[in-house]
């Protein structure tokens, strides 16, 4: 359960994701830089998976994965591969080109339904498994994106957040405090469906921000439950 936001802006992009999840869920471990192959990557750690739901690699690549409620589902008889395994895939290669290339091999009958974005600055691709087969889809990122996913059903989901993430986008110079607010709301008679999500049985439990540009590329940590300061990684570029 995430919602990830991506927005362009002068000095480079921005995306944005708040990770939702069962308050019984082990707390993830704090994010790290990590050596994928040839590429330097900083991401946080799911303990239970072993893998990770966001991150982004010293050459500009950025991953972020969603489940998928709703689609059906293709039970193979074998375990299921943690889908965290998907965003570290991805990081380790040198580009968004080579990603997809690697994640088309993949086979989607280990995996629970997911969507992964990938993004670098200048396009944006979103691979989605189903447990029958991995699709790619590539374009360039011309506008502020969202996506978002519940356990609840993403249809039910969508359309709220999408309608404010939509009217928060209308300033074009304010994109990035929009970005910020869209990504701390929460409706006070609806938190169950609200950016800043709340059930007896869930809750948005942390934020990730990472920024690449001019100024390099960072990496922002903010866990909610526990609150916990904010924490920020670097990367030289490659």
């Amino acid at each position: 359960m995430c919602t990830v936001s991506i927005v362009a802006h002068a000095d480079g992009l921005r995306l944005v994701s708040n990770r939702d999840e069962r308050l019984d869920r082990a707390i993830a471990r704090a994010p790290r830089v990590v050596a994928l192959g040839p590429r330097l990557a900083a991401m946080p750690q799911d303990p239970t998976g072993g893998g990770s739901w966001i991150g982004v690699n010293d050459a500009g690549l950025m991953a972020a994965l969603l489940n998928r409620y709703g689609a059906p589902v293709r039970d193979c008889g074998a375990r299921w591969t943690s889908r965290g395994v998907l965003v570290p895939a991805a990081l380790g290669c040198d580009s968004m080109e080579t990603a997809l290339a690697s994640l088309q091999k993949l086979d989607a009958a280990h995996f629970q339904p997911f969507r992964l974005v990938l993004t670098n600055g200048h396009a944006i691709a979103l691979v989605t498994g189903d447990t029958r087969e991995v699709t790619c889809a590539a374009s360039a990122l011309e506008r502020p994106v969202m996506f978002t996913a519940s356990s609840l059903g993403d249809f039910l989901v969508d359309a709220p957040r999408r309608r404010l993430f939509d009217w928060l986008m209308t300033d074009r110079a304010a994109r990035l405090r929009g970005q910020a607010l869209f990504h701390r709301h929460q409706w006070a008679d609806k938190r169950d469906i609200s950016v800043v999500m709340q059930r007896a049985d869930a809750a948005t439990v942390s934020r990730t921000t990472v920024d690449v540009g001019s100024g390099g590329i960072t990496l922002e940590y903010e866990s909610l439950l526990p609150s916990l300061p904010p924490q920020r990684f670097e990367l030289a570029a490659c």
